[in-house]
């Protein structure tokens, strides 16, 4: 019998070419271009049936449909089958799959259907799930994500590969996408990552839809989540909405995954084998392919862009951009000026004036932007400086060649270690010399003298000793090399270093044979 199901009209005409007409099976199926095989098959479905002829005028297309092709129920078990109902138990438990379960059918069955028999019987008689077209109005919604692949760039200072996180969003209605590479997905770069980019679109969408990472929903909640406070203050000063996805549920975002998808073979694939050196050479890479990637015809919609699609679908309902862009504004009040005249804010180090060390002050960032006041009034600004513990150090804030400050200087600090030893004042001067500013090195100097009052002068000693002989000298090598005991190991010194009985062997020609041929020169 054939497989394939005919239509409901060439089976009433098959039924009336065969009652009415009284031709053979062949002829039936040359008149209506159908098998003989399927003329066979639907004459014996309709004699199994019980139905008379000719059919009764109220019996419907559906009906008769049921009573020639009777589907079996769930719980119905034909030709040694598992039940549907017990199959799409199994699926729903971890790591299942449908072939699997054609396995252990065939397994056990005598003679079992093929596996092509098995997933049509499945497909046929497995509840039927409901989805909803999610239709995408103009201007609506920017959805937001993460690519889990990235591009990273080399430190020229260090030689340290940096990784990067790659930020993608895209227009529901359009596809059109805005990519930049940054540093990591922290609060402040996630929410400057929308100000960029919603002046690349030179608009505002009216709800954006990011995932549930913290930098934008502090709290997860299906109902009432609770949206990360820079996040939302950046949403409220564009006037957009912010309404995070689903848990787990990436249809929610389903633009986006694509997307991301797409900008990781167009984008990342011809840039795998690029070597960049700074952050903003990374990014200048990939906008220039991102304005490729928007002006690539598609094809399932009649060859127009992603950008042609933007300015047709989205940009007439976008939003404009305010006078003034968002910036980040942050406060901190009552921070310690270290004896080093710097203070530290969001792990970076900035100059004061060196007459106020051992002061408090109030710090305001604006954007990228850092102003410092005391009680007097304005002391300072500085550009943001990067989360990296480095030093920002304004050279019209130093004492006058380093002058004592408020009970730290070079001199100082040399004379303390030298009271421990020789081998840890060498250390600390040289840990001083190795900064632009001895004062960006005072902390780390400092820390090192203390390290005695928890080794002991003479565990620190053979520390330093150790840092200077292998040339590692830094208050972290010196600490580490105390916290792993490598003070406390024998090794190599310039008196013992190299001294081993030389190797005689016929191979090797010894220092005899280069003093001969320097003679013979």
């Amino acid at each position: 019998m054939s497989r394939r199901r005919l239509k409901m009209r060439p089976i009433r005409e098959i039924l009336r070419y065969h009652f009415d007409l009284n031709l053979s099976n062949k002829h039936i199926g040359l008149g209506l271009k159908v098998s003989k095989g399927s003329v066979h098959n639907t004459l014996c479905r309709f004699k199994d049936s019980g139905l008379p002829w000719p059919l009764p005028e109220t019996l419907s297309d559906r009906e008769l449909k049921e009573r020639l092709y009777k589907a079996p129920s769930k719980e119905e078990n034909p030709k040694g089958l598992p039940s549907i109902g017990y199959i799409e138990e199994e699926l729903s438990r971890p790591h299942m799959t449908l072939k699997l379960l054609y396995e252990e059918y065939r397994e056990t069955t005598i003679s079992p259907v093929s596996i092509a028999s098995f997933y049509r019987y499945y497909n046929q008689h497995k509840t039927k799930s409901v989805s909803m077209k999610n239709i995408h109005k103009g201007g609506e919604k920017l959805y937001v994500d993460y690519s889990g692949d990235s591009i990273g760039y080399i430190d020229r200072s260090t030689g340290e590969s940096i990784k990067t996180e790659l930020f993608v969003c895209s227009w529901g209605a359009s596809s059109y996408s805005y990519v930049e590479v940054a540093e990591s997905q922290k609060a402040d770069e996630f929410t400057m990552a929308h100000v960029r980019a919603f002046e690349y679109f030179k608009g505002v969408p009216a709800a954006l839809v990011p995932d549930n990472l913290k930098s934008a929903v502090t709290k997860v909640d299906r109902y009432d989540p609770i949206i990360n406070r820079i996040y939302g203050e950046m949403a409220e000063h564009y006037g957009t909405a912010v309404l995070p996805a689903r848990v787990a549920k990436p249809k929610d975002k389903a633009v986006v995954e694509s997307n991301v998808l797409h900008v990781q073979r167009y984008i990342l694939a011809r840039l795998r084998n690029s070597q960049f050196f700074s952050l903003g050479e990374v990014n200048a890479a990939v906008q220039i392919l991102l304005e490729e990637y928007n002006s690539l015809p598609m094809k399932d919609y009649g060859n127009q862009s992603r950008r042609e699609r933007y300015l047709q679908l989205d940009f007439p309902f976008v939003s404009n951009l305010p006078v003034n862009p968002f910036e980040i504004t942050r406060m901190a009040v009552d921070v310690p000026v270290a004896p080093n005249y710097h203070i530290r804010f969001h792990d970076h180090h900035y100059s004061v004036p060196h007459i106020h060390a051992r002061s408090k002050v109030t710090v305001y960032q604006k954007g990228g932007i850092i102003e410092i006041y005391n009680e007097d009034g304005h002391l300072c600004r500085h550009k943001l400086g990067s989360p990296n513990y480095g030093y920002t150090t304004d050279d019209l804030h130093m004492p006058e060649s380093h002058k004592h400050v408020k009970g730290w200087s070079p001199s100082w600090l040399i004379f303390k270690a030298g009271e421990i030893s020789s081998e840890v004042s060498t250390t600390v001067k040289m840990i001083l010399e190795s900064r632009r500013h001895p004062e960006q090195a005072y902390n780390a100097a400092m820390g090192l003298i203390r390290l005695s009052k928890a080794y002991g002068n003479d565990r620190l000693t053979a520390a330093c000793c150790r840092a200077l002989y292998f040339r590692s000298v830094s208050y972290q090598s010196v600490k580490s090399i105390l916290e792993k005991g490598l003070d406390k190991q024998k090794w190599c010194t310039d008196s013992t270093f190299g001294r081993t009985e030389p190797v005689v062997h016929e191979n090797i020609r010894g220092n005899d044979y280069y003093l001969e041929r320097e003679e013979a020169r």
